[in-house]
């Protein structure tokens, strides 16, 4: 059997990595000071791993010596984003010192907090600086194939120099394909201008490094969203030389916030939908349907201001039912209330303009507000109402001899000025309509222009 058939997963294939080449695998939280450690990697300090939380800690465990030279390097890190690089030693119990080569590379993601990903190596037995540097690539080399993410080289170019088994992984080509590939042929199209602009950036030393999700088309044909974080890598002359790419498949995250983010869209559009219908009940008459006195209100300083600027008429019509509460006391209040609903349906039968609006507002009291109506038409339409109640022929055995229902109407006219009000040609509308009450009801009467 092949020796790698011998390893389950993917964790014992990388903790016989950090064994047999004696490192550990870590990953530093900035904020807040989180040090983490991956599974299986080598002990290399006085102290268990999982007790070296914090960078803090683990630089308490640094030669004194050694310590202000290696957290230099760790600041310089983080503030160029250039890679972390130091040798350090570190007391250990038995009385000597064990050597420790630390590389590191800071990672910045949109909307997360800075981390910086790197690994330890345990250097003590290489003889020489030679040793030290080939034993070093050896672990390098291990952990390259054997991380969790996708790692590449890339050439100035584009094209694919150097991919581990992860970057195969996620964008379905072998290595042998990728090598004849450049970046952009496997990403998508809409991205692609967008990452040759970050990468010229490199090239130009306008940034050391740059993180963007984008989207590859994978050979099965599938879209694979990754969250890729690009260092350019100089020459000792500080010309290009190549890039290294870190790239996380994310794709299961961005499937989760498509559907929150359309959760979220019908969650607002149900709220919106909800707000428009309060907004319509707080405007409307829940007995007959038609607006109330808010809703009035609200128009009619609207068409008042509008009728100033076309210089047209205004008209107000005020209509009261006769002999309403011998109604309710001899039929009853849902009688009433049926009747109420009648006569609101023919003020919307008689105003039948568009802009004509039909109001309860308040009893058995009604306004209709007519734009761009003279004192004639205005009359019209009283009479055109009064006609209509009549014909309607509904009982009220409290409004005397008749005992049929009746209205008594009040118009009002006016021609807006900033010397005027709505308020007020609502007032006169009103007046008249009392003095229609006043001269026998069943009548209109028509207020001074």
């Amino acid at each position: 059997m092949p020796f790698s058939g011998m390893l389950s997963s993917q964790a014992e294939r990388l903790a016989l990595a950090h064994q047999t080449a004696q490192l550990a695998t870590w990953e530093w939280t900035v904020p807040g000071d989180k040090l983490t450690w991956a599974p299986g990697s080598t002990e290399l300090y006085p102290l268990p791993l999982r007790d070296i939380v914090s960078v803090e800690k683990w630089l308490s465990l640094v030669h004194p010596i050694d310590q202000g030279r290696v957290w230099a390097s760790l600041q310089r890190a983080l503030e160029s984003g250039e890679e972390y690089y130091a040798r350090y030693r570190i007391p250990m119990p038995e009385g000597e010192d064990r050597w420790v080569l630390a590389r590191g590379r800071v990672i910045h993601e949109p909307g997360s907090p800075q981390r910086m990903l790197g690994i330890n190596m345990d250097v003590t037995e290489a003889a020489t600086a030679q040793e030290a540097l080939v034993a070093s690539e050896v672990r390098f080399r291990a952990t390259f194939e054997q991380a969790a993410v996708g790692i590449c080289h890339v050439g100035l170019d584009g094209s694919w120099l150097r991919v581990n088994r992860r970057c195969c992984e996620i964008v379905g080509y072998s290595e042998q394909e990728l090598l004849k590939l450049t970046f952009a042929d496997v990403t998508h199209p809409d991205d692609v201008d967008a990452d040759w602009a970050l990468v010229n950036s490199l090239i130009r030393g306008d940034r050391q490094t740059y993180s963007m999700e984008k989207r590859y088309r994978s050979k099965p044909g599938a879209i694979v969203w990754v969250n890729l974080t690009v260092s350019m890598v100089r020459t000792e002359g500080g010309e290009p030389d190549y890039f290294i790419s870190v790239i996380e498949d994310i794709t299961a995250r961005k499937k989760l916030e498509a559907e929150r983010d359309a959760l979220i869209a019908t969650l607002e559009e149900r709220v919106r939908e909800r707000t428009a219908e309060l907004e319509q009940l707080s405007l409307t008459d829940p007995l007959t349907g038609i607006a109330n006195r808010r809703c009035y209100n609200l128009r009619l300083e609207a068409e008042w201001a509008r009728a100033m600027r076309s210089r047209q008429p205004l008209s107000v019509i005020a209509v009261d039912v006769d002999h309403f509460k011998a109604l309710n006391d001899t039929l009853g209040h849902a009688a009433g209330d049926a009747v109420l609903v009648e006569i609101a349906q023919s003020l919307t039968r008689v105003a039948k303009r568009t802009t004509d609006l039909v109001a309860r507002y308040g009893g058995e009291e009604f306004l209709l507000l007519l734009p761009d109506t003279d004192a004639p038409s205005a009359l019209h339409v009283a009479q055109s109402l009064e006609a209509a109640i009549l014909e309607m022929n509904l009982p009220n055995p409290g409004s005397g001899a008749t005992s049929r229902l009746t209205v008594s109407q009040g118009v009002a006219t006016a021609w807006p000025n900033k010397r005027g009000t709505g308020e007020g040609l609502l007032l006169a509308a009103d007046r008249a309509m009392y003095r229609a009450k006043q001269n026998g009801r069943q009548t209109i009467c028509v207020a001074e222009p």
